[in-house]
């Protein structure tokens, strides 16, 4: 019973703690601001406020009580930024992710600097506001001024936010209009005399891998990401066993040479993405120098792949392999910059390994039903098979 008590108290203790943490952090920033306003407009702030303190300390707990509804089953350590991030993190949701993370996004170097400017133009304002010695028309000049430079500044990222968005709406579109289109062209082959052409659907596939790649760059805001698709076919020597070979890439890696080993699915991290199946969703490397050191990128020895990848992101393709629902193929995503891939991105990442799984499950059903209406050319078994 006493055992039961003291995880209780320590369970309601740590979320005291964590509530009067996020509460005094941003009283401290309204307090800083205010000790500025002293040291360089003099006291005229503090004079106006001091019948006002309780609504100015106040102030901060609204936000508190918002930030606190998502953030009471946090660990501690994370809100005080001092959680070790592992080199490789694995991911089942993404919204969840983030939320255990919001505050290392909002201390990105864009939004400080950004909340800085904000900041700035906000106390100088109030500077101006309760300087009485210079004119009132100064005063007004300046306000309107930083007025107008902050929203102008905020119309500034909406803009690049709403363009983003519409970019990525129009990638997406053409992505699936791309899908749609191959399948369609596949079930007229079935339905026609057509024969089967694993070349077309070949070509077809790197086309939608060349759209998925410019979404990836738009969500992550960066310009060299590049794809890799892996397609799971049986082992030519084990008995029940599957290899992922290399099926496709964008042109960014087509000089990578340690995308060209097969791999087994029974061993490294094929083997991982189906016994974790049920708790990742997507596995993201970080420091790809630091995986390298303790030997947590089975897939290549040589160090030099330090140079070519900065953060990589693998993602299971799930779809139905006519008797169950198995891992069909991995997609490969690549970048040179380091952290390229974050929380927020993660459940962008499954979408994409979702429809990409159905393509290409649809592709390969079709074409092997085409082979069996009595397509005997040896050339398309033979490429089918690679395929």
């Amino acid at each position: 019973m006493s055992l039961l008590l003291s995880f209780a108290l320590s369970f309601v203790m740590e979320k005291i703690i964590k509530f009067i943490l996020l509460y005094f952090a941003q009283a401290a920033c309204l307090w800083i601001g205010v000790e500025a306003s002293s040291s360089l407009q003099g006291d005229a702030l503090k004079v106006f406020l001091q019948g006002y303190w309780i609504y100015f300390y106040a102030m901060p707990l609204l936000p508190t009580i918002f930030i606190f509804r998502e953030l009471h089953d946090v660990p501690l350590l994370t809100i005080l930024g001092c959680s070790e991030r592992q080199c490789v993190e694995a991911y089942r949701e993404g919204k969840a992710a983030w939320q255990y993370n919001q505050f290392a996004y909002f201390i990105h170097r864009r939004w400080m600097l950004y909340l800085l400017v904000a900041s700035i133009c906000f106390f100088l304002i109030l500077h101006t506001a309760f300087l009485p010695r210079l004119d009132a028309v100064i005063q007004s000049a300046i306000i309107l001024t930083l007025t107008f430079l902050f929203f102008g500044s905020n119309l500034i990222v909406l803009r690049q936010q709403t363009i983003r968005f519409l970019d990525a709406q129009h990638i997406l579109h053409q992505l699936a209009h791309r899908l749609r289109n191959e399948h369609s062209l596949l079930l007229k082959k079935f339905a026609g005399k057509e024969k089967a052409s694993p070349e077309d659907s070949l070509r077809h596939l790197r086309e939608a891998l060349d759209l998925a790649r410019e979404y990836v760059r738009i969500i992550t805001k960066t310009k060299n990401v590049d794809l890799a698709l892996r397609i799971a076919l049986p082992h030519q020597e084990e008995q029940g066993n599957v290899m992922y070979h290399l099926l496709a890439r964008t042109d960014g890696l087509q000089g990578n040479s340690w995308l060209k080993e097969s791999l087994p699915a029974n061993e490294g991290i094929p083997r991982y993405l189906i016994e974790a199946r049920d708790t990742c969703s997507v596995l993201v490397y970080r420091n790809m120098k630091e995986a390298m050191k303790e030997k947590l990128f089975p897939e290549a020895e040589d160090e030099a792949i330090i140079k070519e990848v900065g953060s990589l992101a693998i993602t299971p393709l799930k779809a139905w392999d006519g008797k169950k629902k198995s891992m069909i193929g991995m997609v490969y995503l690549v970048s040179r910059e380091k952290k390229a891939f974050r929380e927020e991105h993660i459940d962008a990442i499954r979408f994409l390994a979702d429809i990409l799984s159905d393509a290409l499950a649809s592709s390969v059903t079709v074409n092997h039903m085409l082979i069996m209406k009595g397509n005997k050319n040896a050339r398309r078994r033979q490429l089918l098979e690679k395929y």
